[in-house]
């Protein structure tokens, strides 16, 4: 039985299509939150009005969230996605690879957007961790 459940040893990268299409490493992740997964909704259901539900698989958007260090060598390539956005009033598509040898599991999310992120971490009595927001089309 495996119970070995670190993250310690996961590594992440990121390619952007039109703007790092060699990739990146993830680095320097947030203490308590450093990747997550928003639910995904399997099924969506209704009552109808003689109290028989009804079910159907439906596909959703899944959501990944990255929060990283104000220090992380990773964020000048989110800063440059961030800009380029805003300058060519455009999305830019992106991928991810999580892989969790203490899982034996490797997670491929594709056809990615940023969604939320910010330029500037929260001044604090030290520089807040960042999170950005990525919807992906698919995870494998």
């Amino acid at each position: 039985m495996n119970r070995n459940v670190t993250s310690a040893n996961s590594i992440s990268y990121m390619t952007i299509d039109e703007l790092y299409p060699q990739g990146f490493k993830l680095e320097q992740f947030s203490t308590d939150a450093a990747i997550s997964q928003g639910d995904d909704t399997i099924a969506e259901t209704r009552m109808g009005v003689d109290g028989h539900m009804v079910a159907g698989y439906t596909p959703s958007i899944k959501t990944i969230t990255i929060t990283l260090e104000p220090s992380s060598p990773s964020i000048p390539y989110f800063d440059n996605l961030i800009k380029a956005s805003q300058t060519n009033k455009r999305v830019y598509y992106c991928n991810l690879i999580i892989n969790l040898p203490s899982l034996g599991k490797t997670i491929n999310y594709n056809y990615g957007v940023l969604k939320t992120g910010k330029i500037l971490p929260d001044m604090q009595k030290t520089l807040a961790p960042i999170a950005y927001t990525f919807d992906f089309e698919e995870a494998k």
